[in-house]
C-alpha cells in the first residue's frame, strides 16, 4: 500500500468517495423506490442492524446510515412482482432486506482487506471503531441474513443465498490473490465482476422469483437477469473510477491496483500496451521522489488514456447489458419488467 500514499495519492479519497458520486435507488428509477416501500426498508435495515450485540451495533448502523444506492433491495421487490405480478409476493420484503445486509457485511469485511479510509465519503467504520469490530460487525450482518432467509418461509431462499455466499468470498480471494498485480488479464477481471457484484445482482432476481414462488424458468430467468445486469454495473462502477482528468486517473489506477482490484479497463489497456505494465510496477513499488512520481503517474494516465481501453471496456458492459435484457425476454411482459429493464439502462448511463 505504500504506493498509494505516495506523491499524494490518498486524495483520492476525496474524490472517489464522495456521496455525490454514485447514484441513489431513487435517481436510477425515480418514483420506484417510494411505490416499492424502499423509504419503509430503510427503517427496517437500520433496526436489523441495531438489533446485533452492543460492541458491534454502532459500526453497523453507522454504515447503513450513511446511505447507499439500495438497488439490490429494489431488484429484489422488482423481481418478485414482475414474476407475479397480480399478487403480492410472501417473503419479498424480507429477501430484499437480505439482500442490502450481505453487500452492507461485504463493505465492512472489504474495508478491512483493503485497509479503506472511507466509506461513503464517510470514515470508514474499520477507522471509527477498529478493524476486529468492522469484521465482526459483517459477521453479525451476514448471521442475521440468514435468519431472515430461513424466518422469509420462502421455499429454495437459503439454498440460494447460501450458494451466493460463497460465490461472493470466491470473488474475494481471487481478488486477493491478484493483489499488487501487473498480469491479470481482461478474463480475470470479468471473472471477478462476476463473482462479486454479479452473484449478489443474480440472488436479488433469483430471491424474487422464490419469493413469488415463479416457475423455474422465470426464476432462471430472472437470475440470469441479475448476473448480468450486475456485471455491467460493476464495470460502469469501474469506469466511474476512471473517466475523469489525468491527475484523478492516474490515482484511481494505482489506488485499484494496490488494492487487489483488477478492473476491466486497465486489464485491456495493459494487453494493448504491454510497457504500461514495467511503468506500473515501478509506480507501485512507491520508492520514486514524490515529484517524479507525480510525473509518472501523470504520464502513465495519459498513455493509458490512449489505448481505447475505457470504449472497449465500455463495450463490453453494454453487452452485458444487452445480455441480461435478453434474459429479461424470458419473463412474462408486465409493466414492472419494464422497470427491470430501466434499471439495468440506468445502471450503465450512470455519468457520475
Amino acid at each position: 500500500m505504500a504506493a498509494f500514499h505516495s506523491g499524494g495519492l490518498a486524495e483520492l479519497h476525496e474524490s472517489a468517495t464522495q456521496p455525490a458520486a454514485r447514484p441513489l435507488a431513487a435517481q436510477l428509477l425515480p418514483g420506484a423506490q417510494a411505490a416499492e416501500g424502499i423509504p419503509h426498508l430503510e427503517k427496517m435495515l437500520l433496526q436489523a442492524a441495531l438489533r446485533g450485540p452492543r460492541e458491534l451495533a454502532p459500526a453497523a448502523a453507522d454504515l447503513l446510515r450513511a446511505g447507499g444506492k439500495r438497488v439490490r433491495p429494489l431488484l429484489v421487490l422488482l423481481a418478485a412482482r414482475a414474476a407475479a405480478p397480480s399478487r403480492r409476493a410472501r417473503g419479498r420484503v424480507a429477501l430484499a432486506l437480505v439482500a442490502e445486509l450481505v453487500h452492507s457485511a461485504t463493505l465492512l469485511h472489504d474495508d478491512v482487506v483493503d485497509d479503506g479510509l472511507t466509506r461513503r465519503g464517510l470514515p470508514a467504520p474499520r477507522v471509527t471503531y477498529g478493524n476486529a469490530v468492522s469484521v465482526l460487525s459483517g459477521d453479525w450482518l451476514l448471521a442475521a441474513s440468514l435468519e431472515l432467509a430461513l424466518r422469509s418461509r420462502a421455499a429454495g431462499a437459503i439454498e440460494a443465498l447460501v450458494r451466493t455466499l460463497r460465490q461472493l468470498v470466491e470473488g474475494e480471494a481471487r481478488q486477493l490473490g491478484l493483489r499488487g498485480s501487473t498480469t491479470f488479464t481482461s478474463d480475470d477481471a470479468l471473472q471477478i465482476a462476476h463473482l462479486k457484484t454479479g452473484s449478489l445482482f443474480a440472488f436479488c432476481g433469483e430471491a424474487g422469483a422464490i419469493a413469488a414462488g415463479a416457475p423455474d424458468p422465470v426464476r432462471t430467468a430472472l437470475h440470469d437477469f441479475g448476473l448480468r445486469a450486475g456485471s455491467a454495473f460493476q464495470i460502469a462502477d469501474d469506469l466511474l473510477d476512471f473517466e475523469a482528468d489525468s491527475a484523478t486517473l492516474g490515482k484511481a489506477v494505482l489506488a485499484d491496483v494496490a488494492e487487489g482490484k483488477p478492473s476491466l479497463p486497465l486489464a485491456i489497456a495493459l494487453k494493448r500496451l504491454p510497457p504500461l505494465r514495467e511503468e506500473m510496477g515501478k509506480l507501485l513499488r512507491g520508492d520514486l521522489p514524490e515529484e517524479e512520481m507525480r510525473q509518472r503517474t501523470r504520464a502513465f494516465a495519459a498513455r493509458l488514456g490512449h489505448t481505447g481501453a475505457l470504449g472497449a471496456a465500455r463495450r463490453i458492459a453494454e453487452k452485458e447489458r444487452d445480455a441480461a435484457l435478453a434474459a429479461l425476454e424470458r419473463v412474462p411482459p408486465s409493466p414492472t419488467r419494464e422497470l427491470l429493464a430501466q434499471v439495468a439502462r440506468a445502471l450503465l448511463s450512470r455519468n457520475r
